[in-house]
């Protein structure tokens, strides 16, 4: 009996180790749902009370880059080419800002010889030191595009869609290289930009009508296709016109007609260049719209007194932000730009010595040695930019104040 009775506390103590070990396993798995379900909890409590997400993201663009031939060959120096010191102003002012745009007016092609107006042809370095400078979205359309001929459009469009991290548009090296619609993104928007010239000096046109995808000439028909293949894709859509009347400070019918086409079409944003001066700005409904921003930098400069040659070296930088709000709650999307300011531009080139220098002088930097009289140049093109809208913030003089 005495051997039973150890054999039954043997068979007791066992079951009861049993159940103590089911029950600790039972509890532990209850501590870890209990924690699971704590921290799932914690994230959809998180996911109602902030069902709104928020992204920004900045744009500063400018005009043309026309490069005379004194103004690439001021950038060379024992048979190189450098042209970070024309550009020192502008890396400082751009360098915070996310989308950053200006128009190549001239084309690249080191295979032939460089020249200037009127067919023009320039030294390559000048976009390595533009990419350097911190641009990344460059229009390619301009009346210049075809000056060297097909084979040298091709080449050129080559050059850019190489380049990585940048959208530059408006020409491309085949037809498959134009329907590659790069989508962009900054800070969580999405964005692309379309380019589109008003003609290409009637240079050309034999190749056009063969390789239309060489240049993009204004054409309706083919403007909404491309609208109609990005528009859905991006939050912000871009259109780079190059149009108007040279050294005419108003937009022309054509430009506003052909401004509230894309703005009817679902455009955000448009950019203009090709006069040579600043025009002036405006709101189409949600629509952004800068008809010109001058030159960036150029030779197109006489003495102060004679007008024409006065608006060539005056030029723009402007600014706005882009905001994207999510609500995941109601499942909605909302864009809006706000903040459009803007900053005035000099091209300064120096009077003296064998080999002229030049530099762009945003004005908020300008100085009385690069400009005399720049206050009242400041006011005479402030007021053509205001002309059709009065609600944009232009960067005060120095030691100026803004109140």
């Amino acid at each position: 009996m005495a051997r039973l009775k150890r054999k039954t506390k043997r068979i007791s103590l066992i079951i009861f180790l049993v159940i103590v070990l089911v029950g600790f396993w039972g509890v532990k798995s209850m501590l870890i749902k209990d924690d699971n379900n704590s921290i799932f909890n914690k994230e959809e409590e998180k996911e109602k009370e902030n069902p709104i997400k928020t992204y920004k993201a900045s744009l500063i663009a400018t005009g043309d880059a026309l490069l005379h031939s004194t103004v690439y060959n001021a950038g060379k120096t024992n048979g190189t080419y450098d042209f970070s010191n024309m550009l020192t102003y502008t890396k400082e002012l751009i360098k915070d800002y996310d989308i950053k745009y200006y128009n190549q007016e001239t084309i690249f092609d080191d295979s032939k010889a460089y020249s200037g107006y009127p067919r023009f042809n320039g030294p390559s370095q000048f976009g390595e030191d533009m990419l350097d400078t911190g641009f990344n979205l460059i229009s390619l359309a301009t009346n210049h595009s075809m000056d060297m001929g097909g084979d040298s459009a091709k080449k050129y469009a080559s050059w850019w869609e190489s380049q990585e991290g940048v959208l530059a548009t408006g020409m491309a090296s085949s037809s498959k290289a134009r329907s590659n619609y790069k989508i962009m993104e900054a800070n969580g928007i999405t964005y692309t930009m379309l380019s589109y010239t008003y003609g290409t000096n009637g240079l050309g046109k034999s190749e056009l009508a063969n390789e239309p995808f060489i240049v993009n000439v204004w054409n309706e028909e083919q403007v909404l296709e491309d609208i109609a293949a990005v528009r859905d894709k991006v939050d912000i859509l871009i259109v780079a016109m190059h149009w108007g009347s040279e050294y005419v400070q108003n937009a022309t019918d054509t430009q506003r007609s052909q401004a509230k086409f894309l703005a009817d079409n679902g455009v955000d944003i448009i950019l203009g260049t090709h006069s040579h001066c600043i025009e002036p700005w405006e709101m189409i409904d949600d629509t952004v719209v800068f008809y010109s921003f001058g030159n960036f930098i150029s030779n197109q400069m006489g003495a102060e007194e004679a007008w024409v040659r006065k608006v060539g070296v005056i030029g723009m930088f402007a600014t706005l932000d882009i905001t994207k709000v999510v609500d995941t709650e109601n499942n909605t999307t909302t864009i809006t730009i706000d903040n459009i300011g803007a900053d005035l531009n000099y091209t300064y080139r120096s009077s003296s010595g064998a080999q002229r220098e030049y530099l762009v002088i945003p004005f908020s930097k300008m100085e009385e040695k690069y400009l005399k009289n720049y206050e009242s140049v400041y006011e005479e093109f402030s007021k053509v930019l205001k002309q059709y809208n009065e609600n944009i913030n232009i960067a005060p003089l120095p030691n100026t104040s803004t109140e």
